[in-house]
């Protein structure tokens, strides 16, 4: 499973709204909807992950983390 947890103690820590990402991010503005699916942990386009990593000046492993799924055995 892929969390966005980190991006959001980001978000937090650097005081970064989603109205900053949706609309003070020049060519890198992120739409209501895919901003939801990151509050979510629903799936992004490496796109967006793309935008994140230049928004925030950060790299990839700064703004997700994985669990592996859990196997589930009858």
């Amino acid at each position: 499973m892929i969390s966005f947890a980190p991006l959001r103690k980001l978000l937090l820590e650097r005081n970064i709204s989603t109205y900053y990402l949706r609309n003070k991010c020049g060519e890198y503005n992120l739409d209501s909807k895919t901003i939801q699916r990151l509050m979510n942990d629903q799936s992004v386009s490496t796109y967006t992950l793309n935008s994140l990593c230049n928004i925030l000046g950060c790299n990839l492993t700064d703004i997700i983390e994985f669990f592996p799924d859990l196997e589930h055995k009858e």
